[in-house]
């Protein structure tokens, strides 16, 4: 015990040395190089000249570039040949040449995985903006798809919040199709014969059914469009803007929503200084991590948040020898977890350094705007907290959670938090889907036809209930006490969870990687729900996750599980999944049992001189199969809430 004690005070005090003086948490957040790779070109498309800019993103690019020539997705991943492609580019952009080590390596590997025919549409798009392909490659996104009305079967409301926040915008771009071609710039190199320029593009292969349909409708759209046959074309046009220009107005967004709301703006003939386009350039900037080493720091430069007026400031300093681009920021996500473990950890719920903390979350919960979530809702209060410093548009349900749950454990004054807990709890609970679940931004997000046309080859484009928030919802409700109906939606959030278990016990996860997580969140729900008849499946899940543990009592389970479809592991230990791990078996009573000890021992043994812990694999889900997020935090305050609560149960 002398040792646990010792470590958790350890963390504790790091996580200190991590805080604000305004009493947030935010730590950085690392994806993969495309998002780098696209802010090289997003420079260029705009004809904005910034050498050091450059050189800074082209720096960091090659030293993340793998032996065999290629970016991967993730830590330790293979080559994905899209972010190559992409990465190719920015480095050709940046003055590389073809005899270039890097530029050849590159080359050799795309070539090898079957050209640049293969590459998603995503990147076809980004081609496409620089004149390397002809827009007839990418699908047709008629504009009057904004006009659908929400009760139309297909509509943009049908779709997943963060692909709603880049189709809207990405509507203006496909229709305008404006091209900033540069001069001597060609990717002929990466083809493997001239005639794949013309026939060598296909759509994929894996579509099944409704896609082979949707393939053919994109045809017709596309005989459509050289008729000029654009029904509704100025309108929806009209509407695009609005919402681009309603939602720069109140967000704080993921990138790609950004990159494609300057690159729709300025197709609609905006200059450089509209409002509208230095909103999101400035988001776009407050998302650099600057370095000048190759280590991505933990926490990112404060200065980002107050960014000045004027488009000068894009410039990078001359002592930046790296520059990282963010794909998104955290701070209210890492606010309220750090701030549970610290309460978990023993901390005072008077501490006036945690009261600060839960007034600066206060200060963000989002009662003015009624976002893109009231659309299939109805009828209801806004009171969701978000992502980011300002995303009014996006609150979302597991950052609702997790506020609410500090906010609960935290002694404010009654009258200042009553009212704020309550309007929250409201939010959440409406934002329930029939099928009992719950899932991040929106309810019933589930339209799966929507995964099937052309355009959505990465999959991404839906916002389903999900065991891990469903199982996190479920234990919050049964922590904070009686609400009206408690028991009929406990219930069926239970019956959605038992729904989505595996056949060897374990659980999907959305939201951080994979089964692991999965299982964390679905059985921290259902084990303090406790029904009877869940035991053996709980029995069930715990032997699962008790076979998957490495000889050194920690964890690790890597990306490929989402691609593979089953439980892959990492050749190591990571601190996140073993504290995700060590909590499920805390929560399911076992904090006594072999496996328990095991996953307490390895994070004690396994922490740094600082008191935190090192990790560099991506633990965090974006979209399954594409996109993975290393969240910086997750080293720190998940292996002190795990900790403390095994300590908790011990006891």
């Amino acid at each position: 015990m002398l040792q646990l004690n010792k470590s958790i005070d350890q963390a504790t005090e790091q996580m200190w040395r991590h805080h604000f003086p305004e009493g947030y948490w935010w730590y950085t957040l690392e994806a993969n190089d495309s998002i780098g790779a696209e802010s090289i070109l997003l420079m260029h498309y705009l004809r904005l000249k910034d050498p050091t800019f450059e050189s800074a993103i082209a720096n960091w690019l090659i030293q993340a570039q793998r032996p065999d020539g290629s970016w991967a997705l993730f830590h330790g991943g293979p080559g994905d040949l899209s972010t190559t492609v992409e990465c190719y580019l920015a480095l050709k952009l940046a003055g590389y040449n073809l005899n270039d080590n890097p530029i050849r390596l590159a080359r050799q590997f795309i070539l090898a995985a079957g050209g640049i025919t293969q590459i998603r549409i995503f990147s076809r798009i980004h081609l496409a903006l620089v004149g390397l392909v002809d827009w007839s490659i990418c699908p047709v996104m008629p504009a009057a798809l904004i006009k659908l009305p929400d009760w139309s079967p297909i509509n943009i409301y049908e779709f997943s919040s963060w692909a709603r926040a880049c189709i809207v915008p990405l509507l203006v771009i496909m229709d305008k199709k404006c091209t900033t071609p540069i001069r001597g710039l060609t990717l002929d190199e990466l083809y493997i014969n001239q005639l794949d320029k013309l026939n060598g593009w296909k759509y994929s292969s894996n579509l099944g059914f409704f896609g082979s349909i949707f393939v053919k409708l994109d045809f017709a759209l596309k005989l459509a469009e050289v008729a000029n046959l654009k029904p509704m074309r100025k309108s929806a046009i009209k509407k695009c803007e609005r919402y681009i220009r309603d939602h720069l107005g109140e967000t704080e967004d993921i990138y790609p929503a950004m990159y494609y709301s300057i690159l729709a703006l300025h197709a609609l003939g905006h200059p450089l200084t509209d409002n509208g386009i230095q909103t999101a350039m400035k988001g776009l900037k407050s998302f650099h991590v600057k370095m000048s080493h190759n280590v991505i720091p933990e926490i990112p430069d404060s200065t980002n948040i107050s960014l000045i007026n004027d488009l000068s400031n894009i410039k990078t300093p001359n002592t930046s020898t790296y520059l990282y681009q963010q794909c998104c920021i955290s701070p209210v996500w890492d606010t309220a977890w750090a701030g549970v473990a610290l309460l978990d950890a023993g901390l005072s719920p008077s501490d006036p350094r945690l009261i600060n903390t839960g007034r600066w979350l206060l200060s963000k919960q989002i009662t003015d705007v009624y976002g893109d979530w009231s659309i299939k809702n109805p009828g209801v209060e806004p009171g969701g907290w978000s992502f980011e410093f300002k995303n009014k548009h996006y609150p979302d349900v597991d950052d609702t959670i997790e506020v609410l749950t500090f906010l609960y454990k935290l002694s404010l004054p009654p009258a200042e938090v009553r009212n704020a807990f309550n309007r929250g709890l409201k939010w959440l609970i409406s934002m329930q889907s029939s099928n009992g679940g719950f899932g991040a931004f929106d309810k019933d997000n589930n339209l799966d036809l929507l995964n099937k046309i052309p355009f959505s080859d990465h999959g991404a484009c839906l916002d389903p209930a999900t065991a891990d928030i469903s199982g996190r919802m479920l234990e919050f409700f049964l922590m904070i006490g009686e609400f009206p109906h408690k028991s009929k939606y406990l219930n069926k959030i239970a019956d959605f969870i038992i729904r989505r278990q595996e056949r060897n016990g374990s659980f999907w996860g959305r939201w951080g990687v994979n089964y692991i997580y999965g299982t964390w969140g679905a059985l921290g729900g259902l084990a303090a729900l406790g029904r009877k008849r869940d035991i053996p499946k709980i029995h069930l899940a715990l032997k699962w996750l008790a076979s998957v543990q490495n000889q050194d009592g920690g964890f690790g389970e890597s990306c490929l599980s989402y691609s593979e479809g089953r439980y892959v592991p990492l050749p190591e230990s990571t601190a996140s999944q073993t504290a995700w791990a060590l909590m499920t078996f805390v929560s399911c009573g076992y904090a006594d049992k072999e496996p328990a000890k095991r996953a307490a021992s390895y994070l004690m043994k396994n922490q740094t001189s600082e008191g935190g812990w090192n990790e560099t694999y991506h633990t965090g889900t974006g979209f399954p199969g594409h996109f993975y997020i290393r969240y910086h935090g997750y080293r720190y305050y998940f292996p002190l809430m795990a900790l403390a609560k095994y300590r908790q149960a011990l006891s």
